[in-house]
């Protein structure tokens, strides 16, 4: 009986120390697998691993760069046009005289200092801005193309702010070459245009306070969300329909991608028409001595509905070109460049 309790007492014994060394080792297992799970990288719904498809930094300059190779070659001369046609509602013809009558510093108008800075702060910002907020919106669990249009919203709302002092300033320069044309003092200096350029914001804050410097930005910030955001909208849904028209397995050629950039920011002009508009009103208000929105009233009033598609002809060709150079232009230099690294 004694022998027969020994045996039954050490088989309990046996099973309890199996038991726990079980419980010990499950919980080991799931600590190393909970330890393993925080290293790896982030994954989405479907499991994939998210990583950055771009390097942020380099694509900011990159694409920086690309904006301002845009400016130099006819963008700013088609935004200068859109800009005075808006804010003077003149012929284009007769614009586009007043201004190429100063030869290349009328052609690059603007330029030095403020285009040139602007320029690039519109490249840097959204291009560095989205490849973030494209990764962290894959992070968050959105697919491709929501994380694509969110980023662009984003990068958008981002640019906005840094662009509204810089094309505060540009506006400004815009207007003095009208009127400065409009009166015959016109200067073919190139050197004497671009010291013209560089006092005008100076001479705002001096008259005007530093306040001047945030006039508009709410507004702008709304509408490069807006501008971009339905770009890449439009974008992505002219994307789908041309490959629903080709083959299965179809690569989208660079033609079909440079067509698709140039259209789809096109398009997207005539989400923001309105804000658009009233943009360079409020921006040279103060310059006239008064405020925004009597300004817009006073052109309401003076040019009626039709005042909201001033400019639109030169603004679709100018954003289109624009698109192309910002997405399609900096893509491809980001990859000849990535190949050669």
């Amino acid at each position: 009986t004694r022998l027969l309790l020994m045996v039954y007492v050490s088989s309990c014994e046996i099973r309890w120390t199996t038991s726990e060394f079980q419980v010990v080792s499950q919980f080991q297992e799931s600590s190393f697998s909970n330890e393993k799970m925080a290293a790896a990288p982030a994954t989405t719904a479907d499991q994939a691993p998210v990583t950055r498809q771009q390097l942020p930094f380099k694509k900011a300059f990159i694409t920086g760069f690309c904006v301002l190779g845009e400016m130099t070659t006819g963008g700013l001369f088609m935004e200068n046009v859109k800009m005075e046609k808006q804010r003077t509602g003149l012929s284009y013809p007769r614009i586009a005289s007043g201004i190429l009558k100063q030869g290349v510093s009328g052609f690059e108008a603007g330029l030095y200092p403020w285009g040139a800075l602007l320029g690039m702060v519109k490249g840097l910002v959204l291009g560095g801005s989205k490849v973030e907020l494209f990764y962290w919106g894959r992070r968050a669990g959105l697919n491709k193309e929501k994380a694509d249009i969110a980023s662009g919203f984003g990068a958008g709302a981002v640019q906005g702010v840094f662009m509204s002092p810089i094309l505060l300033a540009r506006t400004r320069v815009n207007q003095s070459l009208t009127e400065r044309a409009a009166a015959g003092k016109v200067d073919t200096s190139f050197v004497a245009e671009m010291r013209v350029s560089q006092q005008v914001l100076s001479s705002a804050i001096r008259q005007e306070g530093w306040g001047v410097l945030t006039t508009g930005m709410s507004t702008m910030v709304v509408k490069r969300a807006l501008d971009w955001g339905s770009r890449f909208v439009f974008i992505g849904e002219i994307k789908k329909q041309v490959m629903a028209a080709r083959p299965a397995g179809h690569v989208m050629t660079d033609w079909e991608k440079l067509s698709t950039s140039f259209v789809g920011g096109g398009l997207s002009v005539f989400v923001t028409i309105p804000i658009d508009r009233c943009m360079p009103v409020i921006q040279a208000a103060s310059a006239g001595g008064g405020g925004a929105l009597a300004a817009i009233r006073a052109k309401f009033a003076q040019e009626g509905v039709r005042t909201l598609f001033s400019g639109l002809l030169m603004r679709v060709c100018h954003t289109g070109y624009h698109t192309a150079w910002a997405v399609f232009v900096a893509d491809k230099v980001y990859g000849h460049l990535s190949k050669k690294e």
